[in-house]
């Protein structure tokens, strides 16, 4: 079972809207990642730690 505390999410944005979101282990984050970028190369894309309720960073930032 896969907790949060080993979950990245990444996101796609078309200007200030999120038109993409994906949240996996961080190997498949990545993957996911690099697909996007490859896809999408001109939209921003971030992948971050998924973070707790409290508003901490659950994995330390990319």
């Amino acid at each position: 079972m896969t907790t949060s505390s080993s979950r990245r999410r990444v996101r796609l944005w078309f200007g200030q809207h999120q038109i993409a979101d994906y949240i996996g282990q961080p190997a498949h984050a990545d993957r996911y990642e690099a697909a996007m970028r490859r896809r999408f190369p001109g939209l921003q894309i971030t992948n971050e730690a998924l973070r707790c309720a409290d508003g901490q960073d659950v994995l330390p930032g990319r």
